[in-house]
């Protein structure tokens, strides 16, 4: 019966409707469709916090096909209605094959509309499709890199999983990634600074899997985590015909907010909205809390840990005795390599020094690159040699993933005595950890902290800001033979200074740089550098300091232990140095929670000042 109806209806339509411009009216398009979660989320409409009106973050024109459609949700589903009757010979032209995935959803709307055109041919997209052959997808997660301010907080990007892949070609398959497309000529803090205000267009790209891990876990280092995600066929290929229309348009680029994991997320959402994720990332987005929202969401299944290639030299080297070390280190950087003093030893570990040998030749920053590349192939050669096939222990996997590590918001209260006062300490940061927090699922030695502000309360004196740091970042890593990276630090931002016996806000930028060595199970560092600060406290108003900074860290996966000496000279002759001695200590006592204290004594002018502070730190 039901079928009868069905089949009725649509032969009335039909015979009463012989043009289909009748058939745009609230009986075919209902208004409720154009604010759907699904097709909120294919044309990446998002709604004000104030108007409540809607507007598309996508900015190319050719996005869409109603004139207001970037702010009109139901103008855009009309005209996408009345493309489905346009004529068949416009090709790759015809809306069908430039927004495949519109259409898909809203035919399926239309299951009783008889007269809908058979589909046109779409020969790119077919291509398309054809190329990506997907199956599946795989949500992958570069850990941070502190050395290029687009990868601070890390990245996300969808490897498209292919029918018949296994281990050995799964470096075959594309990747959807959304990138800023910077100018070239830029500066750093030109790219930082237009990042921040959105000065970029983004741009989804589809690359090859093994161009991504070059760059992420070759080139830069970075451990990658795979996710596996849990999608069905009919999702798989609703995704493919999304990117396809997102593929080539741009967006707004923000480093915190309209990023790589944003528009990521913006893809899942086009294809399971029942569950959308976006909505909870409307003032910032940083990659690991992505991850955890796929998690939640039940996107995920599986996580797989590739290690970075130092990682994986780091590790193997570990497993040679001293003598074998020297020798690795001797057959890359000696002039003359003497392989003779390899047969001292039993043929499972000739292999396993050359291997490692290999490994590092691949690493190490030999001059020049035409005899670096002469040594890495005697290496080859002289493994080859060896008739015995052997593979080096893998990388065993972390303990907690990244996105198992702590929360990235922190709330801090404590209780602290400065100058015989006592005060009630309020800190709060959206983003995102430093070198005081739980050491678990972040490397160690390094903080990255954005938007950290602290407050006190005095009796006496009220509520004062006492720190802000806008960006604050450090990237501590330990030298030895085989590597001599530069550790460093940079802060902008602002804090209360002792000046004339009172306490008033300065607003700074400091960078320090200098060396780094492990040290009885942690990080000992030297830094050294500059730091400005302005103040109508300061005469003339400015300071320029020099600063210097040695420090010891330690963690273990429950406390952390962070001691420390800053010494600052004026380069005017009137300020006297300052001395700082700190030692703080932190335990876990839950997921989520820490306890800690800490002192500081302090050195102004001629005066000594003594800090005493405990408190609780929240993650959220």
């Amino acid at each position: 019966m039901s079928r009868f109806l069905a089949f009725f209806f649509s032969v009335m339509i039909t015979w009463q409707t012989p043009s289909h411009a009748s058939l745009t009216n609230t009986d075919i398009i209902n208004p409720a469709w154009a604010t759907s979660p699904t097709w909120l989320a294919l044309l990446s409409y998002q709604q004000g916090l104030i108007n409540r009106n809607y507007t598309s973050q996508a900015d190319s024109t050719d996005f869409f096909l109603a004139s207001n459609g970037k702010r009109d949700p139901y103008a855009e589903l009309i005209a996408t209605f009345d493309g489905l009757f346009l004529p068949n010979n416009l090709g790759d032209a015809h809306p069908r094959c430039r927004f495949p995935a519109r259409y898909h959803w809203l035919i399926e709307k239309l299951p009783v509309v008889t007269s809908i055109p058979a589909a046109p041919k779409c020969t790119a997209f077919d291509k398309f499709k054809e190329i990506l052959n997907a199956r599946g997808a795989t949500m992958v997660f570069p850990a941070a890199y502190l050395n290029s301010p687009s990868s601070m907080f890390g990245h996300t990007l969808l490897r498209i999983d292919q029918h018949g892949q296994n281990d050995s070609n799964r470096i075959l398959a594309y990747t959807a990634s959304y990138a800023a497309k910077n100018d070239p000529s830029d500066n750093q803090l030109s790219f930082v600074l237009k990042g921040l205000m959105g000065g970029y267009p983004g741009e989804m790209s589809i690359l090859p899997y093994y161009m991504k891990l070059k760059e992420y876990r070759d080139i830069e280092s970075r451990d990658i985590w795979e996710y596996p995600l849990n999608l069905t066929q009919e999702e798989t290929e609703q995704m493919v015909r999304h990117l396809w229309e997102v593929s080539g348009e741009t967006f707004d680029y923000f480093f915190f907010t309209e990023n790589c994991s944003y528009r990521l997320l913006g893809v899942l959402d086009s294809i399971r909205s029942e569950t959308p994720m976006l909505n909870d990332f409307r003032f910032h987005a940083i990659p690991v809390d992505t991850v955890r929202a796929a998690w939640q969401h039940d996107y995920i299944v599986d996580a797989v840990y590739r290690p970075s290639i130092v990682n994986q030299f780091q590790y193997q080297l570990s497993l040679l005795n001293s003598e074998q070390q020297d020798l690795v280190f001797a057959l890359v950087n000696h002039p003359s390599p003497d392989y003779a003093s390899l047969e001292q030893y039993p043929l499972e570990q000739r292999a396993a020094v050359l291997d490692v040998a290999f490994l590092y030749s691949r690493l190490a920053n030999s001059r020049p690159q035409q005899e670096a590349a002469k040594r890495s192939l005697r290496l080859l050669r002289n493994r080859n040699k060896l008739t015995i096939n052997t593979a080096l222990p893998k990388v065993p996997t972390p303990i907690l993933r990244d996105d198992q590590g702590h929360l990235s918001g922190r709330l801090q209260i404590s209780n602290g005595k400065f100058r015989k006062q006592s005060y009630i300490g309020l800190d709060w940061r959206p983003a995102y950890h430093d070198l005081s927090d739980p050491g678990l699922g972040y490397p160690l030695g390094s903080e990255l902290k954005f938007l950290d502000m602290s407050f006190r309360y005095y009796q006496d004196d009220g509520v004062k800001m006492e720190d802000l740091s806008l960006i604050g970042i450090k990237s501590i890593t330990a030298r030895n033979r085989f590597f001599r990276p530069l550790s460093w630090s940079f802060d902008i931002g602002g804090r209360r200074i002792e000046e004339h016996n009172k306490r008033s806000w300065a607003p700074h930028i400091e960078g320090l740089a200098g060396p780094a060595w492990e040290f009885k199970g942690g990080l000992l560092y030297v830094l050294a550098g500059g730091k400005g600060q302005i103040s109508n406290k300061l005469q003339d108003g400015f300071d320029v300091r020099a600063k210097t900074s040695v420090a010891y860290l330690r963690k273990t996966p429950s406390q952390q232990l962070l001691l420390s000496t800053n010494f600052e000279q004026s380069t005017k002759n009137h300020s006297k140095p300052q001395l700082n001695l700190l030692a703080r200590h932190d335990l876990q006592i839950g997921n989520q929670w820490n306890i800690f204290w800490e002192l500081q004594r302090m050195k102004f002018s001629e005066t000594y000042q003594t800090e005493f502070e405990v408190g609780v730190k929240i993650f959220y």
